[in-house]
């Protein structure tokens, strides 16, 4: 007899968690939701803070500790900034002779990650926790299991470009994958998920938003369209509708009868906000926006999930 190979984790429901940096303490109050719903994923793949509540998901924090853990550091531990001073010391960064260096140190952000992740718990948890980051050298995105995954693992993915340093993994410098996967959905696709729910920070993406009225509105939503982008963009696209013109085409809506068709069956949902947020959400760590934020999780997954589990 020869010795088989081990058979591969079969992957049938995937969770996809968006970066976003404040913003996400709204996903604290989805997975709250989905836990309530008895809803349990086999793979759950996150980029930035999404990577971060993707490994403490998988070192077995709960969505009622997590929250706790977004409303006790507000200003305690994690760095908190205005928009305004933000690009006023990017700014001078820009202007200095004396170098690149990032705007703000990781040491507080390290240490939360230290006391409240435990990597041991993380690595040989049931479900498999994949996190996202760029290779600096090499513009790849590369993407750590949580057999690997450890706190350096966990500040490259929360790396966010010039504002905090980056993170060496081997002898590889890697930053915040943001850039360019903020809904990093493309490995629960190529890992044959059946059944895949996107939490994004932005109605961008999940529902058709309005023309912006004002110079602010353009800019905000210029924003979210590069942070939705790389989610639109990686859906299956084997049956696209044709447009008015014969050379012009678009894919079909996400949740679609049409996109699950396209998509072999596979089912794509996603929990969004109804409204955008502002780009200073993103850098709002106070209590009073993420118990804000954890609430309008919890009702949007339950609004916009509830028909179909």
């Amino acid at each position: 007899m020869t010795e088989q190979e081990p058979r591969k984790p079969i992957i049938q429901r995937a969770l996809v968690l968006s970066g976003g940096g404040a913003r996400g303490a709204y996903q604290a109050g989805v997975l709250a939701f989905l836990a309530e719903a008895g809803w349990t994923p086999d793979l759950v793949c996150g980029t930035s803070i999404g990577a971060i509540n993707a490994a403490a998901y998988g070192a077995g924090l709960s969505p009622e500790a997590m929250a706790e853990l977004w409303y006790a550091y507000d200003r305690k531990a994690l760095r908190r900034f205005s928009l305004r001073s933000l690009f006023a010391r990017l700014r001078d960064s820009l202007r200095s002779e004396r170098g690149y260096r990032p705007l703000a140190d990781t040491d507080n952000t390290r240490a939360v990650f230290e006391k409240h992740i435990d990597t041991g718990k993380l690595r040989n948890s049931k479900t498999r926790i994949l996190v996202s980051a760029i290779n600096m050298h090499t513009g790849r995105i590369r993407y750590f299991s949580n057999k690997v995954i450890g706190i350096d693992h966990l500040m490259a993915a929360a790396a966010i470009p010039l504002f905090f340093p980056w993170q060496t993994i081997g002898r590889a410098p890697y930053w915040d994958a943001g850039l360019m996967v903020n809904t990093p959905i493309t490995p629960a696709l190529g890992l044959g998920a059946r059944e895949i729910i996107a939490v994004l920070h932005s109605p961008v993406g999940a529902f058709e938003t309005g023309l912006p009225k004002t110079g602010v509105q353009a800019f905000e939503l210029a924003v979210e369209h590069t942070l939705t982008g790389s989610f639109i963009n990686s859906l299956p696209d084997d049956s696209w509708n044709a447009g008015p013109d014969e050379n012009e085409y678009e894919g079909p809506p996400v949740g679609s009868p049409r996109m699950e068709q396209a998509a072999g069956g596979i089912k794509i949902r996603t929990v969004a906000p109804l409204e955008m947020l502002g780009v200073s959400s993103m850098f709002n760590y106070s209590e009073k926006q993420a118990k804000h934020l954890v609430r309008e999780g919890y009702r949007h997954a339950k609004m916009q999930l509830s028909p179909f589990l």
